[in-house]
This record gives structure tokens, C-alpha cells and sequence, in this order.
């Protein structure tokens, strides 16, 4: 990286010590007045404590930022996340309290919504609640421990239909493995399932259908001598194995029994999009990395950027024959990138639309917005320059729209004028409708959700 030149995406990398409440934003366009509700933004925001930089852009603490859609406008908040770890190390301002905050030891940051407000989870198994109207941390979620967790999925899944959420625990110790569990809509959990494994793989996410889940168990697995120390295991515990292939694990949901185990070629995967049933077939498509090598990718210099270059994973779709415990593992006409969304009305269910963030070139930062058809490969974009969008959410007309009939909002860094600005776009033709200038640059996000205004606790 050519020190005397910084990269223009510099800003989304900087700390962002400030923090806003209720700013109304002008918009520069048309915001319809069917679109109501919030747009809820997590991730990274603080990389630094005096002297201790974060080594890692997912070790930074956690930020919310929400952009509220009001019948009087637009309105911008953000607050950190007051979690116990955060809180330590502004009392104390020392690098060894920073040092010590690995939060998710790089699993992340998501947001989901929960009976009691917002939740944020961080990978470490225990979530944070989250005030859907200030953003004031509230506590931590009221849930059971899981004997010898060391890490979770940041991302559970709640199906739409039942209300039955899914998380999924690793283990180590005695119970070294994989642990689901299951929270019904009135808030009792129970053991869905528990498969043990001797060296479990990084598993950031995972997909769910009304009869299944599905763990993709990359050749990205834990070193057996961290499990002989006390402490959980970190990134350099892990080590890549190509050889190994990836195996597919199928759940039974109604009896937590591990049904089938499929092989395929190498994956390395951090999201899941959607998926699947039909008949004796289960579909999983998810982004595809051929490596872990994005992780080493987002590894902080002694200048607070990212070392890059940063692949940009292909979506990818699973399809798998629960009968005869087969898998087909193929790409989709769709173009190599991140932060993939659908209409979330489609979930569990087929989709014919995607959209995600993807380079202009190779191992470029992702800067276009791209709507995409996974049969034909159809496209459509939406390109700024210097301007790099987040993860996009898409959001229905109504609830009887037609599948990508609505809005695509994002949060989006102008490197230019270094301040971000809320997009609005046509999600059918991918035009520009309104854009809303914030008063800072954010910093780059990981993942965002939309809450409709009847739908917010």
C-alpha cells in the first residue's frame, strides 16, 4: 500500500468518536410516503484506544446507526453499543484493555429483531439488547448458556412461519462440536442439536428450511492445540486445508438427528442467502469464497487500512437430494460480490432475484450495486464514482408487490466529500429516487435491517 498516497476509501476505516441523535436529514429527490419504518446499520465504528489500534477491522467496536423514515421526514441517530468490554476500555483508555477486546474473535457484528427490542450479536454467544427508539443498550439478552461455547454464528435464524429461532453454538471440551438451539415465539429454548466434531470449521452462518438445517463445513477448522488452552480459540487458530473439501451436514429440525453428511469441493463461506425445498431436494445458495484469504484481507496495518486485496465471493447454489444424499455445487449467473439480499418475502422459499455489491476489477473494493436474475444472469446496475456502497436491504412496495417490487436503500461513503449518504433507489430499475446527506462518514458497516413502523416494538 503506497503510504504517500492513502487509498480513497480511507474514511470508511477511520474511528468515528461522535455520536448523533434525531438529526432530521434533507433529501435530494423523491422519498415516497409508503416507505415508513427504520433502517437499522451495525458495525465497526471504533478501531483505537490512545496508542492501541484494533489489529482487525472486525475487532473494532460496535456502532448502530439508524435512519428512521417519519410521515415529517428523515431523521439520523447512531450510538455505540455500551457493551462491558467497550465500557472498560474508555474507564480505562490503555492499550492492554484494548488488546484484550476480541470481540467475536472476528466473527462480526449483525442486528436482528427480537421480543424484547434490538439485539446485537458479536459471535461470542451472548447477545445485547438494544432500545429500537434511542439506541441505549439496555442489557444482555436473557438466554441459556451453552456449556463450552467458545463462539456462535452472529447470524440465527427465525422462521417467518412458526417463530421458532435457530442459533448455533462451537463448542470445545467435552462437547466439542456444533450445538443448535431453538427458541419458540413464547421465549423457551431447547436443544435442537448437537453433532460432535473434533476440529470445528469457521462458521459464520448457516441455512434453515421448514424441515432442515444445513451447516456447510468449510476446510477452515480450529488447530486441536488451541482446544488444550483455556482461552477461546482466535483467528490464527484456524488453519486452511484444502484437501478436505467441504462437507454438508443436513439436520432434521423436527428431531435434531444429523441425517446426511456430503462432500464437495473447497468453500469458504461467511453468508448464507436463502433456502430451500422442493419435493426431496433442498437448495442452499450462499457466497462462495475460494479461500479464507479475505480475513487476512481486512488485517489492520500500523496505518489503521486494511492489507488487501479483497475477493469478492460468487453466489453459489447447493442442490442437494435429501433421498439419495447427493450435492451439486455450481455457480449462479449472477456476478462475484457481497452483502447478497433478496426480497425478504422470499425467504425459505425460491427467489428469482439477488442483489449484491460487486468490484469494478478484481480485488477492488466492491463499488457497484448490482440487480441480478440467478437463471439468466439479467442485470442491472447502479455506479457512483468514488462512492462505495454498504449492505444493501431491500425493501416491498407492499405486502402483495411482486417479488422486487420496492426500494433498495444503503448507506453509502462519498470518498470524495468523506461524508455518507442514505440511497434510494427504484429496486426494479435501479434508479436513483432520493439520496439524504449524513452528517459524518461512517464507517464501512457490516450488516443492516429494516424494521416497517407497524412492525417496530
Amino acid at each position: 500500500m503506497n503510504s504517500s498516497r492513502p487509498p480513497a476509501y480511507t474514511a470508511g476505516f477511520s474511528s468515528l468518536l461522535e455520536e448523533f441523535s434525531g438529526i432530521a436529514l434533507r433529501a435530494e429527490g423523491t422519498v415516497s410516503p409508503a416507505l415508513r419504518g427504520t433502517l437499522y446499520r451495525i458495525g465497526p465504528g471504533r478501531f483505537g484506544a490512545e496508542a492501541a489500534l484494533a489489529r482487525h477491522w472486525l475487532d473494532g467496536f460496535p456502532m448502530l446507526t439508524a435512519i428512521r423514515f417519519c410521515s415529517d421526514g428523515l431523521q439520523f441517530s447512531n450510538q455505540y453499543v455500551a457493551t462491558g468490554t467497550y465500557t472498560q476500555a474508555l474507564m480505562s483508555q490503555r492499550g492492554p484493555a484494548w488488546t484484550r477486546h476480541t470481540p467475536g474473535h472476528g466473527l462480526g457484528f449483525s442486528v436482528v429483531l427480537t421480543n424484547g427490542g434490538l439485539e446485537v450479536l458479536d459471535g461470542s454467544g451472548q447477545g445485547t439488547i438494544v432500545d429500537p427508539a434511542t439506541l441505549a443498550t439496555v442489557g444482555t439478552a436473557s438466554r441459556p448458556p451453552v456449556r463450552s461455547c467458545y463462539a456462535a454464528s452472529p447470524h440465527p435464524v427465525t422462521d417467518s412461519t412458526t417463530g421458532e429461532r435457530v442459533d448455533l453454538f462451537l463448542c470445545k471440551g467435552d462437547e466439542a462440536g456444533y450445538v443448535a438451539r431453538a427458541t419458540d415465539s413464547s421465549g423457551t429454548s431447547r436443544r435442537l442439536s448437537s453433532i460432535p466434531c473434533a476440529h470445528p470449521a469457521w462458521m459464520h452462518s448457516f441455512s434453515m428450511t421448514p424441515h432442515w438445517m444445513v451447516l456447510v463445513e468449510g476446510p477452515f477448522t480450529v488447530r486441536a492445540t488451541s482446544f488444550r488452552s483455556k482461552r477461546r480459540p482466535e483467528l490464527r487458530d484456524y488453519t486452511w486445508d484444502a484437501s478436505r473439501g467441504t462437507r454438508i451436514l443436513l439436520v432434521n429440525r423436527a428431531t435434531g438427528e444429523l441425517v446426511r453428511v456430503m462432500n464437495t469441493r473447497p468453500l469458504f463461506v461467511l453468508h448464507h442467502i436463502n433456502a430451500w425445498e422442493d419435493r426431496d431436494s433442498v437448495f442452499v445458495d450462499l457466497a462462495a469464497f475460494g479461500d479464507p484469504a479475505i480475513l487476512g484481507s481486512l488485517s489492520l496495518g500500523q496505518d489503521g487500512l486494511p492489507q488487501g486485496p479483497f475477493p469478492a465471493p460468487q453466489p453459489t447454489r447447493l442442490a442437494i437430494d435429501t433421498a439419495r444424499g447427493d450435492v451439486v455445487c455450481a455457480p449462479l449467473k449472477c456476478p462475484a460480490g457481497d452483502f447478497s439480499a433478496i426480497d425478504p418475502r422470499r425467504f425459505m422459499s425460491q427467489h428469482t432475484v439477488l442483489y449484491n455489491v460487486v468490484p469494478r476489477k478484481p480485488g477492488e473494493p466492491c463499488m457497484t450495486l448490482c440487480r441480478s436474475k440467478p437463471s439468466s444472469g439479467e442485470r442491472l446496475e447502479w455506479y457512483s464514482d468514488n462512492c462505495y456502497p454498504g449492505a444493501p436491504v431491500f425493501v416491498p412496495a407492499s405486502r402483495t408487490s411482486e417479488e422486487g417490487i420496492g426500494w433498495l436503500l444503503d448507506v453509502v461513503l462519498d470518498a470524495t466529500a468523506r461524508r455518507s449518504f442514505l440511497l434510494i433507489l427504484d429496486a426494479a430499475t435501479m434508479t436513483e429516487q432520493a439520496r439524504a446527506w449524513l452528517p459524518c462518514s461512517l464507517p464501512f458497516g457490516s450488516h443492516a435491517l429494516f424494521i416497517p413502523e407497524e412492525a417496530t416494538p
